[in-house]
């Protein structure tokens, strides 16, 4: 792959050198003649070239990383799908992998655990808040700079919920010493997986060890599904037991049992760096009894001969006469015993029909067949597949449905769960996003195009075109172009004809700063069209920005509005204060940070 060093790319990245090696690409560090820095352009290798899954997987990586922008995420700057070179230009890190650093400290020290997991933890709940799953979260993807910040690098099989749908293969290709039970078994997975492998690399962190080792993937990936990881404080006697509840937490068989959001975890490892001897109310990991592989059978010891005292002959004595006040009692008596024997055996009856009973009970639950789960799937596929049209009879109806893309099951009727044979399944299949055309807004002012663009359930994007014939500010032409049937939704670029730079203006990176600066910022930059939403967040302080509308350098017309979500600070400090006003967004982490008494 040597071959395309000093090769110009788009006419302004010069691979300089190879810096890494993967299954479908290679990863070169070059330089951006245009902006005067480095960049890591990964390249999907030639022989994938023509092969549609790993483009679709190359592609899908490109739109993963261009959808998010955090500190902790590996920036990208530039794509391109054509011709015979497809690439992914990002930023360049000097630094090594937290593999690489594990390798050579073995258990990292817990102030340093604590930065790792949290960054990791941020990265995660910014991307899963935008519908993206990493899927291949492990040490070998995470960049450790020499500053202790990090970035959670490689989204290739990363799962876009708003683009596509994964085949059942695609979804157990992560690494299978990090990934989740229902990866390993090619089930659907969701952002609770990405946590699993994240209590999988905490427990390496801590412990410097996997949980799970084998000879081979499967036998490890055997082990994800069915065994129960060793408790750290047995590898490390160092692990507190609260850091060894959040692992096991992390790590639980069934998703719905561990954190379902990195939000909660990450107000977990708040509330434990804050107090290293915290102990949570949550149950830890169920103990697995270890019973000998070869079970032997105790010998029964014989019992000590106990010897017998010589007999001694004792004088027959006379029976004594029995009484009719005797014999009556004697009668009294044995009827009670009577009585009482008829009553047990009663008893005795009415159990053994209970036991019977249970036992028809649970042979009619064997005969019961699992209807799985089927929503996201493939609805033709399901109603052909032997394992379902074998016991139940389908029937389906369609609808439009904006998240799921079309011929996918959206609900089914009945639920999940055991039924018998011949039971009528009703399928809801999507008909993905509905549809509109674009309207002809040629000629038009820029601003009732956007008007009817927005009336027409589309979005708009601005490219100012410099044109002899079109009369300024107005529409040179649209893509898609008029008349075009597009998903609504869908970004239409509209083109208008350049209008005087008054007009336009760049909009300010306002994040982090005091609601104060951004509003004076704002003004500035002649944007007088804003509005402030206030939320509260356990990370960042009060009055300083979370979030904007509009993300900074985009150029925009003075009219615009913009957003920008102001920081009410942690919610326990509101709580505290008396302060504290419920929100309807508000995540149920919340919750779970109170109830430890903090």
């Amino acid at each position: 792959m040597n071959t395309m060093i000093n090769t110009v790319l788009g006419g302004r990245y010069t691979i300089l050198e190879t810096v890494g090696v993967g299954g479908m690409s290679v990863v070169y560090k070059a330089v951006d003649s245009v902006e005067n820095r480095f960049v890591a352009i990964k390249v999907l290798k030639p022989e994938f070239l023509s092969d549609e899954r790993f483009r679709r997987r190359f592609l899908n990586e490109s739109r993963a990383i261009a959808m998010l922008s955090h500190v902790n995420i590996v920036d990208v700057y530039d794509v391109n799908f054509e011709g015979d070179n497809q690439y992914i230009v990002m930023e360049y890190i000097e630094g090594r992998t937290l593999k690489e650093y594990m390798e050579f400290t073995g258990a990292i020290p817990i102030g340093e655990v604590f930065g790792y997991i949290k960054q990791t933890l941020r990265a995660l709940r910014h991307a899963h808040e935008r519908g993206i799953v990493h899927r291949d979260i492990k040490p070998q993807n995470i960049m450790l700079l020499d500053d202790g910040t990090i970035k959670v690098m490689d989204f290739g099989i990363a799962h876009v919920s708003n683009f596509e749908t994964i085949t059942m293969t695609d979804t157990a290709i992560g690494s299978v010493h990090y990934i989740s039970p229902e990866q390993a078994k090619g089930l659907p997975v969701d952002d609770k997986s990405d946590i699993y492998s994240t209590g999988v690399m905490l427990y390496e962190m801590m412990t410097g060890v996997l949980p799970f080792t084998g000879e081979t993937p499967v036998t490890v990936a055997l082990k994800q599904v069915q065994t129960e990881p060793k408790k750290p404080s047995e590898v490390n006697p160092n692990v507190s037991k609260g850091m060894e509840q959040i692992i096991l937490k992390a790590m639980k068989k069934d998703p719905a049992e561990r954190y379902q959001h990195a939000k909660e975890m990450l107000v977990d490892i708040k509330i434990l760096e804050d107090n290293k001897d915290w102990v949570f109310d949550y149950p830890d990991a169920p103990v697995v009894e270890k019973k000998p592989e070869n079970p032997v059978e105790e010998e029964k010891k014989p019992e000590p001969e106990i010897k017998k005292e010589p007999e001694t002959v004792v004088p027959k004595k006379k029976k004594k006469k029995v009484t009719a006040k005797q014999r009556k009692w004697r009668v009294i008596r044995n009827k009670l015993l009577a009585v009482t024997a008829g009553v047990f055996l009663a008893v005795v009856l009415v159990m053994f029909g209970l036991g019977v009973m249970f036992t028809v009970v649970n042979q009619l639950n064997d005969d019961l067949i699992e209807l799985p789960n089927l929503v996201g799937q493939v609805a033709s596929d399901v109603m052909a597949d032997p394992r379902y049209n074998s016991f139940f009879e389908f029937s389906d109806e369609s609808r439009y449905d904006d998240t799921i893309g079309a011929g996918l099951i959206v609900e089914q009727s009945p639920e999940e769960g055991n039924y018998s044979r011949g039971t009528k399944v009703k399928l809801v299949v999507s008909n993905g996003k509905r549809t509109v055309t674009v309207p002809d807004v040629n000629g038009w002012e820029e601003a009732q195009a956007i008007v009817k663009l927005k009336q027409s359930d589309l979005l708009y994007e601005i490219i100012q075109t410099q044109s002899d014939s079109v009369e300024d500010g107005k529409v040179i032409r649209t893509e898609p172009s008029k008349s075009t049937t597009v998903p609504v939704g869908t970004t239409v670029k509209l083109y208008v004809s350049f209008t005087t730079e008054a007009t336009r203006v760049y909009v300010p990176g306002l994040v982090g700063y005091k609601e104060e600066i951004a509003r004076q910022t704002l003004q500035k930059s002649q944007l007088y069209y804003f509005s402030v939403r206030y939320e509260y967040d356990d990370f960042v302080e009060k009055g300083y920005v979370i979030s904007q509308s509009i993300e900074k350098e985009t150029i925009v017309d003075v009219s615009e509005e913009i957003i920008i979500v102001v920081s009410l600070g942690s919610v326990a400090d509101a709580i505290a204060n008396g302060t504290y006003m419920p929100q309807n967004d508000q995540s149920t982490a919340f919750d779970d940070y109170y109830d430890t008494g903090e």
